[in-house]
């Protein structure tokens, strides 16, 4: 009997529906919210695959009797309730790298965004109105500006690379778990202190994971630290940021701009201050969705569903101890 793999929404690039049915799998895919119709589909299923901003709860893993792995649609976890998947003994992976190349030419592209007025400039070349107002106006260079980054990992390395190598930018960074020989080898500033960072920042950065240590990390009181005329970027996870502390930031100062690809909640309601905000440059959570990105994700989430189904261990596992533990649902055990 094929093994069952429950997409909860469509994959990015569906080649990896083609890999997995290719494969022998049957495949169903619940492209609704509807948590009762994603238990009513995981109820036979050995896979699951999740995309963000959808959540696996335990009372949806209890319903999910069969269950042996659950994969991420990229890098981020903070979607999955991992320690209650341990529990039951469900492997849960992710996908590691693959987001770095386009993320951090998406924050760059948000930082100059930003810096360069380009929602004023596309809207009012629009109405006919820039011709009048184009002198005169706030524009600036991302050349030789000290850039201050809130995690050091995969993406931020990356950024870090090209601001340091393509725009001759002073990178300083804040992570308490970084390898420092990381921040040595790439020519980054590694702080100590993040206050003492954002104090320097023209460009603050968020590159970090979401975790309880960092929820919220950058609020009024970080904000307050930041020299008048900063700019602030997040294409990393929304809850890292306060958007109310971000929004007083940008009407009475310091922040003049700021350019994000992700907020808490997605989507923003209808109404939210950010949506209407002048100052802010928005994209709908799309920094790591390149057609290549996409592709090697696929790929990878394929393979790892695949590779655990056969009761090898795959790639990326983020919980190893339910591969071996006494509850694991390890095929073949």
């Amino acid at each position: 009997m094929a093994d069952k793999i429950v997409l909860w929404r469509p994959m990015y690039d569906q080649v990896g529906h083609r890999l997995l049915t290719e494969a022998g799998a049957e495949l169903a895919i619940v492209d609704t919210s509807d948590a009762q119709e994603l238990v009513r589909e995981l109820r036979d299923a050995k896979a699951l695959w999740v995309r963000t901003p959808e959540r696996v709860t335990a009372d949806i893993l209890d319903a999910a009797d069969e269950l042996a792995i659950v994969s991420t649609s990229g890098f981020g976890t903070d979607n999955i309730d991992i320690p209650a998947a341990t529990e039951r003994g469900i492997l849960v992976v992710n996908h590691q790298g693959f987001g770095r190349t386009p993320v951090s030419e998406h924050s760059i592209m948000l930082m100059m965004a930003a810096m360069k007025q380009i929602r004023w400039g596309d809207r009012s070349t629009r109405d006919g109105s820039a011709w009048d107002q184009r002198t005169g106006l706030d524009i600036f260079e991302l050349e030789g500006k000290t850039v201050g980054l809130v995690g050091l990992g995969y993406i931020g390395s990356e950024l870090a690379r090209k601001l340091i190598h393509g725009f001759n930018c002073r990178v300083l960074a804040y992570d308490p778990y970084v390898d420092p020989r990381l921040a040595l080898t790439s020519g980054v500033t590694l702080m100590d202190d993040l206050h003492a960072m954002l104090k320097e920042c023209r460009i603050l950065c968020l590159c970090a994971e979401l975790t309880d240590e960092t929820r919220y990390i950058i609020a009024a009181d970080e904000l307050a630290q930041l020299p008048d005329g900063a700019i602030v970027v997040n294409a990393a996870r929304g809850q890292l940021l306060d958007l109310d502390a971000l929004v007083k930031a940008l009407d009475n100062g310091p922040v003049a701009a700021a350019g994000l690809d992700v907020v808490y909640p997605e989507p923003l309601a209808a109404g939210h201050p950010v949506l209407s905000h002048d100052k802010i440059v928005l994209t709908p959570h799309i920094a790591g969705m390149s057609a290549e990105a996409t592709n090697r994700l696929a790929h990878s989430a394929a393979d790892q569903i695949l590779t655990a189904l056969k009761g090898r261990l795959p790639k990326f596992p983020l919980n190893p101890a339910a591969w071996d533990g006494p509850n694991s649902r390890r095929p073949g055990r």
